[in-house]
């Protein structure tokens, strides 16, 4: 989801909440959730196309959504968690230098990988730490055994290939 304010007369505030129709974002389905159980409906609803993507686009006003804020801010800050946390875990099943892990995964294509990071921080993020760096944004921080440990186990429990066949030692 993107959100954005803008100013809407008399020192208010309009929300508009992006939601990605082609590839949802992961805090997409809990702020939509979050609304539907809060009863809060937007003002308007519209579909807008940038750049060739299709968006539903929520209007909130200031007053309407205002007390919501603080949890919807919590709800985008999980996904952004979540999105960070499977960008670290692909880039470490990128660069690892275990053999296990490059073979098991060497035949998966680039959005099988995806797939398979995205479910594992859908499972990790419970147990993973961020912090906020110094421009603001949000690293993961997770030992290296930790990430490999579990990119073994899911990869491993995924995998057609027994562990152990179809691979050389030596």
């Amino acid at each position: 989801m993107i959100l954005e304010t803008e100013p809407s007369g008399l020192m208010m505030i309009r929300y508009k909440l992006y939601f990605n129709q082609q590839t949802p974002d992961p805090e997409d389905p809990w702020i939509l959730a979050y609304l539907q159980e809060h009863g809060l409906e937007p003002r308007r609803e519209l579909h807008e196309e940038h750049e060739g993507v299709p968006y539903k686009l929520l209007h909130f006003g200031q007053c309407y959504l205002g007390r919501h804020v603080e949890q919807l801010s919590e709800l985008y800050k999980r996904g952004i968690e979540h999105t960070v946390l499977a960008q670290h875990l692909l880039e470490c099943l990128s660069h690892t230098d275990d053999a296990v892990l490059r073979a098991t995964t060497a035949a998966l294509d680039d959005a099988a990988r995806q797939a398979l990071t995205t479910t594992l921080a859908a499972q990790r993020h419970a147990t993973a730490q961020f912090e906020t760096t110094e421009d603001n944004n949000r690293r993961v921080v997770l030992e290296d055994t930790v990430v490999r440990e579990a990119l073994h186990k899911e990869v491993l429990a995924q995998s057609p290939i027994p562990l152990g066949e179809g691979f050389i030692t030596g």
